[in-house]
Formats: C-alpha cells, structure tokens, sequence
C-alpha cells in the first residue's frame, strides 16, 4: 500500500499579520492546508477558533487548530465551520461518539508529553475507532519519530489515515512519504519570528515529490 502523503504546515500564530504570511507562502507554493496553533492556551483559543475561521473564509482552503489547553473530550464538542482539529491527548470510543466537529479529527497516538500506550497493538485499535487521522510524534518537540515505531504503527492501523507532527524534516521525509498520509510541519521549515522560510517549504515539498523507488 503506497498512500499519496501530503505536508500540513503548522503555523505558531503570533499575530493575524504573520498567519496571513504565512498562509500565503504556504498558497503560493501549492500547499492548501494548514492547521494553526496559539501557544497562550486556552484563554487563546477563542480567537484563535475566530481567526482560522476568517481565514477559511478568506482564502478558501483547509485550515484547522489544534486548541491548547483543552481536553480532548471538550474539543471533540465544539461546533466550529473549521476542517481540522488536532488534539495531543487520546480519544476514546466515547468522545467520538459525543462528538459535534464535523471535519477530520486528528486525535493522539502515543503522542509527545502524553502518556505512552502500554499495548500498541491496543492503542492503535482505538485510534481507529475514535479519530479520523491517527496522530503520532517522536518523543519531543523538533524530534522525529523513529521508522521502527511508524511502522508498528502503520501495520496495526491498517488503512486508516495516519500523521506524522514532530521533527519531520528534508532528511527523514523520504522514509516517512508513501507511509503515512499527513506530515504537520513547522520546526524545520520556521524561523524564530514563526514565519516560514519559503526556501525550506519548497526544499521539503520537492522532497515529498520526488519518484518514489517501489
């Protein structure tokens, strides 16, 4: 099975000015989907639900958040005109089945600073029966998973989309693509200012769309 990976940029939003750079870095280089994180939190997350849906509006393309601060059963009730949410912790059968958001969920699977799944085989039967993407990391911030545990992953989800959001970088792409359907991006492809260096997107993206050697 060879899956059609796509990049996902995330952009750290400091301000509507810098997400509307970037975002248009990201158009200009035939990205069309990002998801937006604000690292205040949850008194944030208000305005950041209200900025990634004008966003949309504006631009007409895929955005989602990822809400810091809330837990992801909450997340799961909210009823936002956005097509991603992105939540670290794990969902359960029954956080999906209460769930309002009607875009693609992106819940967590043995994921960064969460508590890691004693039975992968287990965790990955749940992710399966309560996200619509699957979303594991390496162990940190910046710090890529390794291919043993991406293909652990992948062989006991199956078919069920599955993302990458750490550490994902013009080095490891090529033994993520074809693997996986969703890289979120942002570490090696901002700057400090949280502004996307169009050279590192398009370094990454060629790389995504290289001949894949099957």
């Amino acid at each position: 099975m060879v899956i059609d990976t796509k990049i996902i940029p995330v952009i750290h939003k400091i301000n509507n000015s810098q997400v509307r750079q970037n975002i248009e870095v990201c158009l200009k280089n035939g990205i069309d989907r990002v998801f937006l994180i604000d690292h205040a939190g949850v008194n944030k997350v208000g305005e950041l639900i209200f900025s990634a849906t004008n966003f949309k509006k504006e631009y007409k393309m895929w955005v989602g958040i990822n809400p810091l601060g809330i837990s992801t059963t909450d997340a799961l009730t909210m009823d936002i005109d956005l097509d991603g949410l992105w939540c670290d912790g794990t969902a359960s059968k029954q956080d999906f089945s209460f769930r309002k958001f009607k875009g693609q969920f992106f819940g967590g699977l043995a994921f960064k600073y969460q508590p890691q799944p004693a039975d992968m085989e287990l965790a990955c039967e749940n992710a399966i029966l309560s996200t619509d993407v699957a979303t594991t990391s390496g162990p940190g911030t910046g710090r890529a998973a390794t291919i043993d545990k991406i293909m652990e992953i992948r062989h006991h989800l199956g078919k069920h989309p599955m993302a990458i959001a750490s550490g994902v970088s013009v080095v490891n792409i090529p033994f993520y693509r074809g693997i996986v359907d969703y890289l979120l991006v942002a570490s090696s492809i901002t700057d400090k200012s949280e502004l996307i260096i169009p050279e590192k997107l398009i370094e990454l993206k060629a790389k995504l769309d290289e001949p894949l050697h099957i």
